[in-house]
């Protein structure tokens, strides 16, 4: 995405194509046999980068390029997965446990596990990955659409053009009302199971993970205030995400501490 964004918002509409065909084309004849494979994906991240590169161009705000980067990839990954389905008559679920299944056999030919373990693991897991199917797209379409732009504003300003930033990380803070949700959805999924919940099942084991990572997020807001506040060296809090992000489970609730209690205004103090 990131050549895409950089040249769409750098030069006009028609130099842009002019760039972009022979690209397309040399990418294409590079490839050999996979040649429409690189070509659908090139399509693939063109759009939502033209969408943030066009933003960029009218001045927007960085939440709106990176929403419109975000809205688009997971329709993309939404279309492409019914596409998939309804075109090849393919079941998701089944191709994967399929190949999970395969690679599980190698364990079970081991001796390592009794016979029969490798179908019904893997049966196991691909119904737990098609039940987390909705995080995972959410997840990996935000963390598309946020590198793209951290990495594309880097390049844009060798061009000598500067795109919009992102709010400081000291100044990341989720609303109180994130909490209100997390309980709600952490009660649900105690009460609920997946052969009574159905459809809600589903929706509040994709719904705790989303909201336990945005108070990850306010953790890692927290860290950088803290390190303004103290004002020590701004590689301390960037160094802090690693540890923060590795113990999600952990750090999660420094971010549901510090969205509860005032506890920044208690630091300034």
């Amino acid at each position: 995405m990131i050549p895409f964004i950089v040249l769409f918002t750098s030069l006009s509409v028609k130099s842009f194509v002019l760039h972009a065909i022979p690209i397309g084309l040399a990418a294409f004849l590079l490839a050999g046999g996979l040649g429409p494979v690189v070509l659908t994906l090139a399509f693939f991240f063109l759009v939502p980068s033209l969408a943030m590169g066009h933003l960029y161009k009218r001045g927007r705000s960085a939440k709106s390029a990176l929403l419109a980067g975000f809205v688009i990839i997971l329709a993309q990954l939404l279309l492409e997965m019914v596409l998939f389905s309804m075109l090849f008559d393919i079941d998701l679920k089944a191709e994967l446990a399929a190949l999970l299944a395969d690679n599980f056999k190698q364990l079970e030919a081991a001796n390592l596990f009794e016979p029969g373990w490798a179908a019904n693991a893997a049966n196991e897991i691909s119904g737990m990955v098609m039940n987390m199917l909705p995080m995972l797209l959410l997840t990996s379409s935000f963390l598309f659409a946020i590198i793209a732009h951290g990495l594309s504003r880097r390049a844009l300003r060798t061009v000598g053009f500067e795109a919009p930033a992102l709010p400081e990380a000291k100044t990341w803070r989720v609303s109180k009302s994130m909490i209100v949700y997390l309980v709600v959805a952490l009660i649900a999924s105690y009460a609920m199971s997946e052969e009574t919940g159905g459809y809600w099942w589903i929706a509040v084991m994709n719904l705790v993970p989303i909201l336990e990572l945005a108070f990850v997020v306010q953790a890692i807001g927290f860290a950088f205030f803290l390190a303004d506040a103290m004002k020590a060296s701004k590689v301390l809090p960037v160094l802090a995400c690693v540890p923060i992000l590795l113990f999600a489970q952990i750090s999660f609730i420094v971010g549901l501490v510090d969205a509860a209690f005032p506890l920044r205004k208690f630091i300034v103090k």
